[in-house]
């Protein structure tokens, strides 16, 4: 239990002048915390739970420096966090104010001094109806509303800046008194990559998030125009592993099935997450890209906007690296996102495209030749020759720490037709200066995680869920009209029509 002492809260004044601040803040772009309002009459003084403190540069360091000492190909997902357990409830820990509503407001502060920023897990989540949680991290930037369908029983809150967080929630009249098992915050994840790019740039250097090699490619660029669609399926997120005890970054792909029920299965790679500890710990960023070509341009629109917490595994190979989740929730209607087609015919295309988060920065692209067949290049002795894709040297773009798990596309106007045949293992690409080096990764082959000896280590009965024997299938986009295929299963699916979203 960390030790607690008092500290100056949130008077009025400052709450103010963090409203003004705030716009791009709101994370959920709902209305923002009732301790950040104009005239918020509340007590000033906060109990502040201190947590054991972190040096992020000597962190990064040390991670950077051993990963750059390993020998041969590397997995490429990026430890971001390490860990602080805590139990903090509103019935034993932090403040009560009672609002002129008759709602009640309780608040209460972590710190792990020297932490770039903080992600709050929730271990008891059961809210009642109209109740409301925030996460509030520095400069005003608040994670929030949430509400009871916003957890299972847990809850995993999206990361905020610098090393002093606070939890308020409020709970309507009707639901007071709150119930004892109602919530409670069981751990806090200390971060030292700087996600919000907060430290001087020579403080940070290379492998903070935002600050991926030179040599990589927006996805507003030219090379990602034929892929709007795709785009919309990537999303980046970070995870908790119980086992190593670290928060660690991957990147991801929503695909569509066979139903076209738009149900959300996403795909990513099974050395991120292989357990159900780990997936119901993700907490997903869409949309996260920059509206500019130019390599370190800022993201336009608010920071980490997009975002949903929560996962069920569905199916995990581990010789292909492959795993299968579904989301706990859809995303968002207003998040435009797509739901990307697939491809199990294990044929290979003349040319590849990736999509990706790499070190956590805004989305790229990478181009690569026609792909050969391979084991994995990640470990010694493979236990299959034919799991995996060997992609690259890439011709545009590069993969990075980070990049693990994003998926392998079939190039425009190829065999495949934009769709996804593998999950990024990892490799040895990297940016040399401005162009990516003569490296390969290794990628697991959706034709190969197709099948499996059961469904939970095989993605078959998932993309395909009422068995109608289609091996590839176009995508969906999140606001396309419902479309029921023929059940033919010696026919190909048909192409599903698509609608833009207005943006």
């Amino acid at each position: 239990m960390p030790g607690i002492r008092h500290a100056l809260g949130l008077g009025a004044l400052l709450g103010f002048a963090l409203a003004v601040a705030a716009p791009d803040a709101a994370a959920r772009q709902g209305e923002p915390p009732y301790s950040l309002r104009q005239n918020a009459k509340l007590a000033r003084v906060l109990p502040l739970a201190e947590l054991a403190p972190l040096d992020a540069a000597m962190r990064r360091l040390e991670i950077d420096t051993a990963a750059a000492a390993s020998l041969g190909a590397r997995t490429k997902r990026t430890a971001v966090a390490d860990p602080r357990t805590v139990s903090l409830t509103p019935q034993r820990d932090g403040v009560w104010d009672s609002l002129a509503d008759g709602s009640q407001l309780w608040r209460v502060q972590v710190r792990a001094a020297g932490a770039t920023d903080l992600r709050l897990a929730f271990d008891r989540y059961a809210l009642p109806a109209g109740a409301t949680l925030y996460v509030i991290g520095a400069d005003g930037y608040y994670q929030g509303p949430y509400a009871a369908d916003d957890g299972h029983g847990r809850f995993h809150a999206p990361v905020v800046p610098g090393d002093t967080a606070t939890v308020e929630l409020r709970v309507p009249a009707a639901a007071w008194p709150l119930a004892d098992d109602a919530l409670e915050l069981s751990r806090v994840g200390a971060g030292f990559r700087d996600a919000f790019g907060r430290e001087p740039i020579d403080l940070v250097k290379l492998g903070s998030p935002g600050r991926s090699g030179a040599c990589n490619v927006n996805v507003v660029c030219p090379l990602g125009a034929p892929y709007g669609d795709e785009i919309r399926a990537v999303a980046y997120y970070e995870y908790f592993d119980d086992v190593e005890q670290g928060y660690y970054i991957c990147s991801g792909t929503l695909l569509n099935n066979a139903a076209r029920d738009r149900r959300n299965l996403f795909l990513t790679a099974a050395h991120c997450v292989s357990r159900a500890s780990q997936a119901a710990s993700m907490v997903l960023y869409w949309n996260y890209q920059s509206t500019q070509c130019v390599v370190l341009a800022a993201p336009g629109g608010g920071y980490f906007n997009d975002n949903q917490s929560g996962a069920a595994l569905r199916a995990t190979r581990p010789d292909v690296d492959v795993t299968l989740v579904e989301l706990d929730q859809p995303p968002q209607s207003d998040w435009h996102v797509y739901y990307a087609g697939w491809d199990a015919g294990g044929a290979a295309p003349g040319g590849t495209i990736g999509i990706h988060h790499p070190r956590g920065d805004v989305k790229k692209i990478t181009a690569g030749p026609a792909p050969s067949v391979s084991g994995n290049c990640t470990v010694a002795s493979p236990t299959a020759p034919n799991t995996h894709w060997r992609a690259g040297p890439y011709s545009q773009g590069t993969t990075e720490g980070g990049s693990s798990g994003s998926a392998l596309f079939a190039r425009a106007g190829d065999v495949g037709q934009k769709r996804v045949i593998g999950t990024l293992s990892g490799g040895n690409a990297l940016c040399q200066g401005t162009e990516p080096n003569a490296a390969q990764d290794c990628y697991g082959r959706v034709a190969i995680a197709w099948n499996g000896t059961n469904a939970a280590a095989r993605l078959r009965d998932w993309l395909d869920p009422a068995g109608s024997g289609a091996i590839a299938l176009d995508g969906l986009d999140s606001t396309a009209p419902t479309f029921v295929p023929p059940r033919h299963s010696e026919r190909p699916l048909p192409p599903v029509l698509r609608q833009r979203p207005r943006r």
